[in-house]
């Protein structure tokens, strides 16, 4: 959590005085304006995904569902997490914090696969994509992109020395 707020306080400092030195304290205070009409926004999305988190996590107990993914091994549970993936509702906001609280309780391929079923797959794209593309274009994508978590769990699975990669760096990053 460090890196990432530091990088973003370097940015902030950076683009501040590129907009002071290009169109003085107006332009700061413009970009302030801005940020805070889109915060307010997105300080509301925040709020509502907390509380959708809140109820999962009460609804859904971390037993419960430790228990249920760990009763799933091997290919079977990968097939399942990946589609479990894919139809989590909400955005990172949500489904971040909620599999935070999974990470040492069930195994790292079912952990892999949810976390890749829900960035390839999020079945609640699908209407939009049919809507806004094109139906033939977006069934395509689905059906090739198909394989990718499934493979992903399938790699994390036959490879357990990735395991140890994946926890070193998320060690690191936190």
């Amino acid at each position: 959590m460090r890196k990432p707020l530091v990088g973003l306080i370097l940015a902030t400092i950076i683009l501040g005085s590129i907009a002071y030195i290009i169109g003085g304290l107006s332009l700061v205070f413009a970009g302030f304006t801005a940020a805070f009409s889109r915060g307010y926004g997105v300080l509301l999305l925040l709020i509502t995904a907390f509380i959708v988190l809140g109820q999962l996590q009460v609804l859904l107990p971390e037993d419960i569902i430790a228990r249920w993914l760990s009763k799933f091994s091997g290919a079977g549970g990968i097939v399942l997490s990946a589609f479990a993936g894919g139809v989590f509702p909400g955005g990172p906001y949500i489904y971040y914090p909620f599999l935070r609280n999974f990470r040492d309780k069930v195994p790292s391929y079912i952990f892999m696969s949810i976390i890749t079923g829900k960035h390839v797959y999020d079945f609640t794209r699908f209407p939009m994509e049919f809507s806004l593309i094109s139906p033939g274009i977006a069934v395509l994508r689905y059906v090739i992109t198909l394989p990718v978590p499934i493979l992903a769990g399938l790699i994390c699975y036959y490879f357990p020395g990735l395991k140890m990669m994946l926890e070193d760096s998320a060690r690191e990053e936190y």
